[in-house]
């Protein structure tokens, strides 16, 4: 049974690799024919065909956002469930999202965490710079990605027009502070 849930999650792991960031926010896919299907579930709702949902008419793309919203409580809800092996995220750091998804301030994060207010602003501190490291990353992947040939490494070379950062250049005494100077230095 351990090994069915391994391949499970498996599988999980390589359905979300191919989400878009619109598509893990929404909670559900959009194909070129305008069919959707649910990250979470796999439901699939037609383009051009009206469902019910809520007691009234809808389209395709307005059920699966009700569906994804009724059935596993939104999209945040369901990413910020996923195992760490899928999303990556400690406990510490889903509390503290979802305290961020409430609109909690930052006394009342602390409370519910058992932390300071200090902690909480490192924690806020430390997402944000996993959010711009990602976006980096992210980046540097969808480079790699579009397969484009690839330029040569830049060479170190000493470049005669650049100038010398004040830590390689030697010192003098005439760099010094004409107070300095007055000194004879031996």
């Amino acid at each position: 049974m351990a090994s069915g849930k391994k391949r499970s999650e498996e599988m999980q792991a390589q359905d979300f690799k191919e989400l878009s960031i619109s598509d893990l926010c929404c909670g559900y896919t959009v194909q070129n024919d305008g069919d959707c299907t649910c990250i979470f579930c796999g439901a699939q709702f037609q383009d051009g065909v009206i469902y019910q949902s809520r007691g009234r008419s809808v389209t395709a793309k307005r059920a699966a956002q009700e569906h994804v919203e009724d059935i596993h409580a939104g999209a945040f809800w369901s990413l910020l469930g996923l195992e760490k092996m899928l999303c990556g995220l400690s406990d510490v750091q889903k509390s503290l999202l979802a305290c961020l998804y409430e609109h909690k301030t930052t006394e009342q994060t602390g409370e519910i965490m058992d932390i300071s207010a200090a902690t909480v602003r490192t924690h806020r501190f430390n997402l944000q710079k996993a959010k711009r490291e990602a976006k980096i990353l992210l980046a540097l992947l969808d480079i790699i990605e579009k397969g484009d040939a690839p330029l040569p490494r830049p060479q170190e070379r000493a470049d005669v027009s650049r100038p010398v950062p004040a830590m390689e250049q030697p010192f003098s005494l005439n760099d010094l502070h004409p107070f300095f100077t007055q000194f004879r230095y031996k």
